[in-house]
């Protein structure tokens, strides 16, 4: 690409209007049941013979139940609904069903939202939760029944089979919901010990460096006396959700909002952020989580690094900060750790997916990107010195979405080790989403993947048997085809970020934030279910 070419692109970018065709469609309630649907492939190349699996993705996809009252107001306190893709090669099963928590089974039932906790307050005072209401949430908040809605993330505990592995829906909120993985039905909701009392856990897990199956995570617990402290905590295959092996425990300064951590082989690393959620002012807001985000004048970011093998804590400072994903963490020697995180500005959890700000996305381009000027960013901590230094990554091929992204993903084979390669999601003016390839080693391989009024989501990396790099594999992800207002479960090359094939859903998937891929749970399809369609393959637009 010439260089005059290269700079046309970039104007037409950030210059030309967005008509956001189909945009308003994506985030429309699609509550339907459906199960094991093949799929048609739109191109005749064939995907990789062995791809297998399950992906599920888990995300919103209800915020009203009849009633024009107390209909929710930001898509992420929208009820959860999963959706699987089964593969065996080239065939592929695409199911669909409602998480079916006790919340939602009861405000379903009652064709109108029932008394619980919500992210974002409801549209008009009117709406409001009444006092008596607020006391039946407060009762709720006790027994740990006022938040199940868990609709972002996914993970398994137990053994790593689908006849014994524990699937489970997850958030921050302490008490997950497990489902089956063969056909989406709800099992039920699981709760940790009881005493002492759990006020909060992380939706986003990891594996522990060097197992097979062993999951590091933590909570926040408060008992009778003293202050509310952190547990960390692995769960091994024998292990059930309310009886883990405890690793720490420590005090923090400040109970922060926190959404992921990283992990190393020797460590786990945790970002207490100057952003708090002001738990006692509760009743008085109405049960809204998101009105009481709360920063921190004059307070720094605390991280905690705990010794995986040996339970000791150390705390070091850095700058104010805020950020919902950790990429991926690392060991450099003996004392040194390597932190890649992509900070956003805390106030999008509540004002981001606002459906009043989500739904009217900017004609004419802003420029202004989800992460707004943050840019993706590495820790070094320099454990013996007890010193920690933050930096950028270059921008070599001079495009806005290179260091712009969130939803960090990365070939999960390096988890917790050196690594080169983080795949990002980019959002500009909210409608204009990309799909980037971040090389940290060698900028000059960065990539995008960019089409107009297609809404992208975060990715996947499924590696290739042969592993014969970091990016040997493909990525899944689901994309909006705002033109033909239909959703699609896209395969892209991982070395290249080119399409390899795209397949149309019979029904949408909206706006979701996660999804996971569970390799063991392999199901039998009939060769039957093989479709193609003879068309011509999409291409990316050059940027």
């Amino acid at each position: 690409m010439t260089e005059l070419r290269f700079l046309l692109l970039q104007f037409l970018l950030v210059t030309t209007n967005c008509e956001n065709v189909g945009w308003k469609k994506y985030f429309a309630e699609e509550t339907s049941e459906f199960h094991d649907i093949p799929l048609t492939w739109e191109d005749p190349t064939p995907v990789p013979d062995w791809l297998s699996g399950t992906y599920v993705r888990n995300g919103p996809a209800q915020i009203s139940f009849g009633s024009e009252r107390r209909v929710l107001t930001s898509w992420l306190d929208g009820f959860a609904k999963l959706h699987s893709f089964k593969f065996s090669g080239s065939q592929v099963l695409f199911s669909g069903k409602m998480l079916e928590s006790p919340n939602y089974l009861a405000s379903v039932a009652a064709g109108e939202l029932q008394p619980m906790t919500t992210l974002n307050k409801f549209r008009t005072a009117e709406e409001e939760w009444t006092w008596w209401e607020k006391l039946t949430i407060m009762k709720m908040t006790l027994q740990m029944t006022a938040f199940d809605n868990n609709n972002p993330a996914l993970w398994r505990i137990g053994q790593k089979n689908i006849e014994d592995g524990v699937y489970l829906a997850v958030t921050d909120a302490p008490v997950p919901t497990r489902f089956n993985i063969s056909d989406l039905s709800t099992i039920g909701m699981m709760y940790p010990s009881s005493w002492p009392a759990t006020i909060s856990g992380c939706a986003h897990w990891m594996r522990e460096v060097g197992t097979d199956n062993n999951a590091i995570n933590f909570q926040r617990k408060k008992a009778l006396t003293g202050l509310p402290y952190v547990e960390v905590q692995r769960y091994r295959p024998e292990d059930d959700y309310a009886t883990p092996e405890v690793i720490a425990t420590f005090v923090p300064k400040k109970l922060s909002t926190i959404h992921s951590f990283s992990i190393t082989e020797n460590y786990a690393v945790f970002f207490f952020y100057p952003v708090i959620i002001d738990g006692k002012r509760m009743f008085e807001t109405g049960f809204h989580v998101f009105e009481l985000l709360t920063w921190l004048e004059n307070e720094q970011t605390d991280v905690f690094v705990v010794n995986l093998k040996t339970g000791n804590v150390t705390q070091f400072e850095t700058k104010p900060t805020y950020s919902a994903h950790h990429a991926n963490a690392y060991e450099n020697g003996e004392n040194e750790l390597i932190v890649d995180i992509s900070p956003t500005p805390y106030i999008n959890l509540r004002d981001y997916l606002a459906l009043e700000n989500q739904l009217n996305p900017p004609e004419v381009s802003t420029g202004v990107f989800t992460t707004d000027e943050e840019e993706f960013e590495r820790y070094t901590i320099d454990l013996a010195n007890e010193k920690i230094k933050s930096e950028h990554f270059p921008n070599t091929i001079k495009n806005k979405f290179v260091n712009n992204f969130d939803f960090p993903t990365i070939n999960e084979d390096y988890r917790g080790l050196p690594y080169c390669i983080v795949y990002g999601w980019s959002a500009m003016d909210y409608s204009r989403m990309a799909l980037v390839k971040k090389n940290i080693c060698d900028s000059t391989k960065d990539l995008v993947f960019y089409i107009e009024d297609h809404y992208s989501s975060e990715m996947h990396f499924l590696p290739s048997p042969t592993k014969t790099a970091e990016d040997d594999g493909v990525l899944v992800t689901i994309v909006f085809d705002g033109t033909k207002e239909k959703s699609y479960l896209l395969i892209l090359d991982a070395k290249t970020l080119e399409p390899v094939n795209k397949a149309y859903l019979p029904h949408n998937i909206p706006w979701s934030a996660h999804g996971m891929h569970f390799p063991e749970a392999n199901f039998q399809i009939g060769k039957e279910n093989i479709k193609n369609k003879p068309k011509k393959q999409m291409k990316k637009l050059e940027l």
